[in-house]
């Protein structure tokens, strides 16, 4: 059996929701299986820049997901959200998820949540690297071989074939599935989830 949570790092509602993630993989850590998908909702051409319509997109959404998260969204990511210069691109943090994923797996949860911190809490950029680099000093994770690894061309195909394969198992972020053992994945939540309500249902899978 496992679970399988498809999120993105561009998507306000995985911030949101990564206290409650977390609560699910402490519940069943060491008895369900646990696989964390990059979904890629921004990639390429489809990215948008920072600008005034960015901007006042990010305004329209961004209260409602923080009145029913809890998470906050920092006047510096509204900043942020005004920058031409910015792209908010989804490819670079999965690429650094990636790197996380295969170097550094009992941090990944961790990684995630501290890095999308980093940009809807205190403004920072994902193209800079920077960004990455403070994460993985507060979580301990070596710098050195991030920097001589991250964005390697194995680790971009493997972010793209894992986007696609997000893909095809997830219409929206974040998504929760499971996996009975028998190949086909079952949805178990759409969207942003209760924490404890998710364990309780899960629980219904193991008896």
């Amino acid at each position: 059996m496992k679970l399988i949570y498809v999120m993105d790092p561009q998507c306000g509602w995985c911030y949101g929701n990564s206290k409650n993630i977390q609560k699910v993989y402490d519940a069943y850590k060491g008895e369900i299986d646990f696989e964390i998908l990059v979904g890629g909702m921004w990639i390429g051409d489809q990215a948008p820049k920072g600008g005034e319509e960015t901007n006042h997109f990010m305004k329209q959404h961004s209260p409602v997901m923080e009145e029913k998260t809890g998470a906050l969204v920092s006047t510096e990511f509204y900043e942020l959200s005004k920058d031409e210069t910015y792209t908010f691109s989804s490819f670079e943090p999965a690429l650094a998820i990636t790197w996380v994923k295969k170097n550094a797996p009992e941090k990944l949860l961790d990684f995630i949540s501290e890095l999308q911190r980093a940009q809807f809490y205190f403004g920072q950029r994902f193209d800079d690297f920077k960004t990455y680099l403070t994460v993985l000093q507060n979580l301990e994770i070596d710098t050195k071989t991030f920097m001589d690894g991250w964005g390697s061309d194995e680790d971009q195909s493997d972010t793209i074939a894992e986007i696609n394969q997000a893909r095809h198992l997830a219409n929206g972020f974040p998504s929760l599935l499971i996996d009975k053992g028998n190949g086909e994945a079952e949805e178990l939540a759409a969207g942003y989830f209760d924490g404890d309500l998710m364990v309780d249902k899960i629980y219904g899978f193991t008896v």
